[in-house]
C-alpha cells in the first residue's frame, strides 16, 4: 500500500460507500453547540461510556447510546462502535441512503467490518500485543488533521490490520507501520481516513482498541472529536491542545479532557529535579499560546504568585519564577523583591527581577 493521500475507486457503486447504522430520517441541527450524536454500539460499560464522554467533552454534542437497531431521526452524526457484530443488508442499504442525503458518520476500530468489500478486511486481524506506535499524518491540510503534529505517538494500542489493501475512493489522512515484530506486514497502512458520498461525510479511525489505555491517548481523543465535528458539519472549529502528542512521546488525558489550570499547578507542586517537567511545561505552553491579552497574563501572574506562597517544592517555584520574568507586572516585582532574601529562591527571584527591570 502506497502512502498516497488519494486512492481511486476501482469497482464500487456510489450507494454502497458505507454500511453503518439504521437511519429512518436525517434532520440537520442548526445549532452548532447543540448537535445530536448517536453512538451505535455492541459494547457496554467502560468502552461505550468513554466514547460518550470524549464526544460530550467537546461541548458540541449531546450523545445518546443505542444498540444495533435504533431510530436515528434527528441525529447530526452517527458513531459506530461494533467490535463483534455486523449490520444486516437492510441496515447497510438504509445507511447508504442516509449518507448520500447528508448524514455524518464516524466508524471506529473493528467496526470497519461493516464497510463495503474493498474498504476493510476484518479477517486480517491485529497486532499480537498492544504497544505504542507512531502515527504519521500524510494529509496535513484536511480539517481533521490540520494543525496537528505531523508525526505523533499513539498510546498502548492494538494496530488493526483490516485496512491492508484498502481500495476505494478514500482520502487517507494518517498511516502507521505494521511492524513485523508485532505480527504485521512491515508496510504502512491507513489508520485514519475519510469517505464522501453525495453530500454525506464519513470518518474512519482504527485507533482505540485497548480501552483502558488507548482511549486516553490525546491523539485518539482529538482525532475522534475533530472527526465527529467534520462528519457532522464539514468543518472543524476545535483548537489543537498544547499537549497533543509528538513523535517522541504519547500524552494521555485520564478523564478524556485536558487538566484544568488549577490541576496543572497542583500536579506541578511536587516537581523535583530529575523528574518529569511535563505539568510545568504544560503551564508554560499555555501561557505562550494564550491570547496575549493583559488580563490573561494577569490571571497567570496571580496564580504563579499564589503558587510561590504555597508549600510547593523549591524546584517547581524556581521554574515558575522564570515565567514571571517575562509576564510579571509591578505586583510581581514587589513579591520577587521579598524572595531575594529567601536562601532557596534568591537566585531565581533576582534573575526574574533583573529581566522585569530591563
Amino acid at each position: 500500500m502506497e502512502n498516497n493521500s488519494k486512492m481511486h475507486l476501482k469497482t464500487m457503486k456510489n450507494t454502497f460507500f458505507l454500511a453503518v447504522a439504521v437511519v429512518l430520517m436525517f434532520t440537520r441541527c442548526s445549532d452548532p453547540a447543540g448537535m445530536n450524536a448517536l453512538l451505535v454500539t455492541d459494547q457496554s460499560g467502560e468502552s461505550s461510556e468513554s466514547i460518550k464522554a470524549i464526544l460530550e467533552n467537546t461541548g458540541l454534542f449531546n450523545v445518546d447510546v443505542e444498540g444495533a437497531t435504533p431510530s436515528l431521526e434527528g441525529y447530526d452524526v452517527v458513531v459506530l462502535q461494533m467490535e463483534n457484530g455486523s449490520l444486516d443488508e437492510n441496515a447497510k442499504s438504509s445507511f447508504a441512503d442516509y449518507v448520500d442525503k447528508g448524514g455524518g458518520v464516524v466508524v471506529l476500530g473493528a467496526a470497519v467490518k461493516n464497510l463495503p468489500e474493498g474498504l476493510g478486511n476484518p479477517s486480517r486481524g491485529k497486532s499480537n500485543e498492544a504497544y505504542d506506535y507512531l502515527v504519521e499524518n500524510i494529509n496535513t491540510m484536511h480539517p481533521i488533521t490540520k494543525g496537528l503534529s505531523q508525526r505523533w505517538m499513539h498510546n498502548s494500542d492494538y494496530l488493526l490490520f483490516n485496512t491492508t489493501g484498502i481500495d476505494g475512493e478514500v482520502d487517507v489522512l494518517a498511516t502507521a507501520n505494521a511492524d513485523t515484530i508485532h505480527g504485521g506486514s512491515g508496510k504502512n497502512i491507513p489508520v485514519l481516513f475519510t469517505l464522501q458520498s453525495g453530500s454525506g461525510r464519513v470518518f474512519v479511525s482504527t485507533l482505540g482498541n485497548n480501552a483502558k489505555k488507548s482511549m486516553t491517548c490525546v491523539g485518539f481523543i482529538a482525532t475522534l472529536q475533530r472527526g465527529a465535528e467534520w462528519a457532522a458539519t464539514g468543518a472543524v472549529t476545535q483548537e489543537v491542545s498544547v499537549d497533543f502528542p509528538n513523535s517522541v512521546s504519547a500524552h494521555t488525558w485520564t478523564s478524556f479532557q485536558p487538566l484544568s489550570l488549577d490541576e496543572l499547578f497542583e500536579k506541578s507542586s511536587t516537581y523535583t529535579i530529575g523528574n518529569s517537567k511535563k505539568y510545568l511545561n504544560d503551564i508554560s505552553q499555555r501561557i505562550r499560546s494564550c491570547d496575549g491579552k493583559k488580563e490573561t497574563y494577569a490571571m497567570y501572574e496571580d496564580k504563579i504568585l499564589n503558587f510561590l506562597q504555597s508549600n510547593a517544592t523549591v524546584d517547581s517555584k524556581i521554574f515558575l519564577c522564570h515565567e514571571l520574568s517575562w509576564i510579571g507586572s509591578d505586583k510581581s516585582k514587589n513579591a520577587l523583591e521579598k524572595l531575594v532574601n529567601d536562601k532557596d529562591l534568591s537566585d531565581a527571584a533576582s534573575y526574574a527581577l533583573q529581566r522585569l527591570n530591563l
